[in-house]
């Protein structure tokens, strides 16, 4: 089991690091930077498709997306200075009280 969420946290870092990259692509390199994305999104669906044989799939997705869309608002917050509003970071926090209630309720018999 503990492999099969190894491999949705490498999904997840995967896509954060695909999508992340995006912000660069409006450079002289836009080609480049592209592919890399395509890749990292790429491996992202082979390391989830992996940590399906363990994990429920409404479960994993639940949290690759709340993970992953949490760790590409920090990177713009801090890397590309982008800034929130109140009501964006309530948002959030309800999203991650979500994903935690659902994780939860996740029927763990298999462990």
């Amino acid at each position: 089991m503990l492999k099969a969420w190894v491999f949705l946290l490498l999904a997840i870092f995967s896509e954060v690091f695909g999508v992340s990259i995006v912000n660069y692509s409006q450079e002289d390199n836009k080609a480049f930077v592209l592919s890399i994305l395509f890749i990292s999104i790429a491996i992202a669906y082979y390391c989830m498709s992996l940590s399906l044989k363990k994990i429920n799939v409404g479960v994993a997705y639940a949290i690759w997306e709340i993970v992953g869309l949490s760790l590409i608002t920090i990177i713009a917050i801090f890397i590309f200075g982008a800034e929130l509003k109140i009501q964006e970071y309530i948002g959030l926090a309800l999203a991650i009280v979500g994903i935690v209630l659902v994780n939860l309720g996740e029927n763990r018999s298999d462990v």
